[in-house]
């Protein structure tokens, strides 16, 4: 199943160039961190239940 996400709801300034663990419907953020193997650490157990995302800074542009 595709999921498209509006993140720029969810996902804020203070996010950027850190590691975020999103819900698996994508409708919230759980938790943030600068690693990602601290932010898996932190979450624990549910560790995998979440999706984990990088933010790139809002001020570059890039393409696939």
């Amino acid at each position: 199943m595709r999921i498209n996400a509006d993140l720029t709801k969810i996902i804020a300034k203070k996010h950027e160039e850190k590691w975020v663990a999103l819900t698996k419907d994508r409708s919230s953020l759980v938790d943030y961190s600068a690693d990602l193997v601290e932010l898996r650490d932190r979450l624990g157990e549910k560790k995998n239940d979440y999706i984990y995302m990088h933010v790139l800074r809002s001020d570059i542009e890039y393409s696939f």
